[in-house]
């Protein structure tokens, strides 16, 4: 409001001044009219008091014009003023208002954003307490897949155990087995053997003819080469306690007796006999 009014009094004196001026103004322009149209006549002096006359109304005129304006534009600047003072009002109210809503919004915000962070705070919670409770839930199924593990170890020890222990329980019997059997083969063999060897003692014992003056108690080693058959392909007198005739009557006896008996079992079969022959024994 002060600045309107000091601009309205810097106005006033503009107007004042530039009243003046165009006073002035007017009183040159009717002088200098009455020099230009003067003809040197005597009615000539007549026309300053003429222009005086008539410029006079005219400046009372454009006074009272001047007056009505200068009424006109101080009722329109107090209008304004009125005016810019009933919105200047309207404003700071408007503003107030404003501001009170703006107040209330952020409060509002400020609560919502509390809310907000609470909710956001118990799912964070929630959250952490679901990833304890899987954590949790993969350990036991981690040691619970541990403990199948071992125990799946355990049982597949235990039964290579039981399969290594059944093992060597089923060698060692069929190991007894195969060492009875071959016991009992070797015997067999061993007697088929003795039979064998017997029977072609007794039956070059029996194609023997004793020379004369052999007394009893001779005993010689005889080796027969044989073919399949028993055909007597060779024979040598080894260690004897007779002579040569003795010697000799001994392998005559052994090609007399050829063929010799096979042996009952073909497997104990040699192609070299190795006896003694003891005639009488």
């Amino acid at each position: 409001m002060k600045r309107i009014r000091r601009s309205g009094r810097g106005w006033a004196w503009t107007q004042s001044i530039l009243v003046h001026l165009f006073v002035l103004a007017l009183l040159l322009i009717g002088f200098q009219h009455a020099l230009t149209h003067g003809s040197g006549r005597p009615h000539a002096v007549t026309h300053p008091v003429e222009a005086r006359v008539v410029n006079g109304q005219a400046i009372e005129k454009a006074w009272k014009d001047y007056e009505a304006r200068k009424a006109a534009r101080a009722e329109a600047q107090k209008e304004r003023a009125q005016r810019l003072a009933q919105e200047a009002v309207q404003a700071r109210a408007e503003k107030q208002a404003q501001e009170a809503k703006l107040q209330a919004l952020k409060a509002e915000q400020a609560h919502a954003l509390a809310l907000q962070q609470q909710a956001v705070a118990r799912l964070q919670a929630q959250k952490k307490a679901q990833e304890r409770a899987i954590r949790a839930m993969a350990a036991r199924q981690a040691a619970a897949r541990l403990a199948e593990r071992q125990a799946a170890k355990a049982l597949t020890r235990l039964r290579a155990a039981r399969q290594h222990a059944e093992m060597l329980a089923r060698a060692r019997s069929l190991a007894r087995l195969r060492a009875r059997e071959a016991a009992a083969a070797s015997a067999r063999r061993t007697s088929a053997l003795a039979a064998w060897v017997a029977a072609i003692r007794d039956r070059v014992e029996n194609a023997w003819i004793r020379p004369l003056g052999v007394t009893s108690g001779l005993s010689c080693s005889l080796s027969v080469t044989l073919a399949v058959g028993g055909a007597v392909l060779n024979a040598h007198v080894g260690h004897c306690n007779g002579g040569a005739p003795v010697r000799q009557s001994i392998l005559a006896a052994v090609f007399r007796a050829s063929p010799l008996p096979m042996p009952a079992d073909p497997s104990v079969f040699s192609s070299r006999i190795t006896f003694v022959f003891h005639p009488g024994s």
